[in-house]
């Protein structure tokens, strides 16, 4: 990858009482150099389809939004995703002003450039859609948004990708569509990327969760690799990533100086590290996570690439999410059940 910079040098899960309340209201671089394919390399990623996505256009106001200080407007997908006790929670219905975080934490973000457009979840429900140049949404700073709090966070979204060759991305293709590394360093965290279908170092679509260290430059990361043409323009897809450093699968090297694990899903299919050797393993390339002072930022990681499509239902979790919820998150917003392989690439 061409470097795009220079790289120049708790809160706890919601509570019982909290939550109550809630529900009642209601590269392997971060701009370096990559890692050859399957390596996990990365550079700082209706109706059913035959590849597994969820179609689905157009905006339906009213169903799913929610106001500030709570969430009367409460779809049934956010109060099952609440009930998982994540310490934010963002719909991403508004596209413009104030996004409040629902879990009642106070983390509510801010969009830039807006209003966006928006489009229709699987269930109805809207979410904001990217114009892939200037819009995005920023949450400041938490404990709860960095891995060090707990030793585990979770990411989740949907995403909705209007093209699949994105217009403003790096030199070899790929957008950061959400992450906590705006100026890298020295404040570099962890982020969430996609790959556009043609890129220079053949990695067609690929959906990444990163983590780097405070400098940012090489990080690693775990790597949903679709086949050729799965992925699909005007679909939405569930997309989780995790992070611990509490544990590490049993061929990770060099865990007692570098400890940890990085795990992706998309519709609710989880990745096979298995299959790509050392990727996926905090050590891959020497990482120790830190806790940084950049904020969350959707839509964008760092405002030089930008994703073109639409976000929604962006949760973060203090803990590892349960493989069985995150099946269940997906069945609540598609009625179907998860269903694909992984090995070097991944179907459904």
């Amino acid at each position: 990858m061409t470097p795009r910079r220079a790289y120049q040098g708790v809160l706890g899960r919601c509570g019982a009482a909290v939550l109550a309340s809630v529900l009642s209201c209601s590269a392997n671089q971060a701009n370096g150099t990559g890692g050859a394919p399957g390596t996990g390399g990365m550079a700082a990623p209706g109706d059913a389809m035959g590849t597994g996505g969820v179609t689905a256009t157009g905006g339906r106001t009213g169903s799913g939004g929610a106001s500030d200080g709570g969430a009367p407007g409460a779809s049934a997908y956010d109060r099952l995703v609440l009930g998982d006790g994540p310490v934010a929670y963002w719909s991403m219905a508004r596209g413009t002003g104030s996004e409040p975080d629902l879990t009642g934490h106070g983390n509510d973000g801010a969009y830039q450039h807006g209003p966006t457009k928006t489009s229709a979840l699987p269930n109805g429900d809207v979410a904001s859609d990217f114009n892939g140049s200037d819009q995005y949404l920023t949450v400041p700073s938490a404990p709860a948004f960095s891995i060090v709090t707990t030793g585990e966070l979770t990411w989740e979204a949907w995403i909705q990708p209007d093209v699949l060759q994105f217009p403003n991305a790096s030199g070899d293709g790929y957008v950061d569509w959400m992450g906590k590394c705006q100026d890298y360093a020295p404040t570099c965290e962890w982020e969430a990327r996609m790959y556009s279908q043609n890129t220079s170092q053949g990695r067609p679509d690929r959906l990444s969760a990163y983590v780097f260290n405070p400098g940012a430059k090489l990080g690693s990361a775990a790597d949903w690799q679709p086949a050729m043409d799965l992925i699909q323009a005007a679909t939405w897809y569930h997309v989780v990533g995790e992070y611990t450093v509490k544990s590490a699968p049993s061929d990770c090297q060099n865990t007692t100086m570098y400890p940890g694990a990085i795990d992706i899903w998309v519709n609710g299919v989880k990745w096979d590290h298995a299959s790509h050797g050392q990727t996926g393993c905090m050590s891959q390339y020497q990482v120790v996570p830190a806790a940084g002072s950049s904020p969350l930022n959707i839509g964008t990681m760092a405002m030089d690439t930008w994703f073109a499509g639409a976000v929604g239902k962006v949760a973060i979790y203090d803990r590892l999410l349960p493989s069985d919820r995150i099946a269940s998150h997906y069945r609540a917003m598609t009625g179907r059940d998860p269903a694909g392989t992984c090995a070097d690439q991944c179907a459904f």
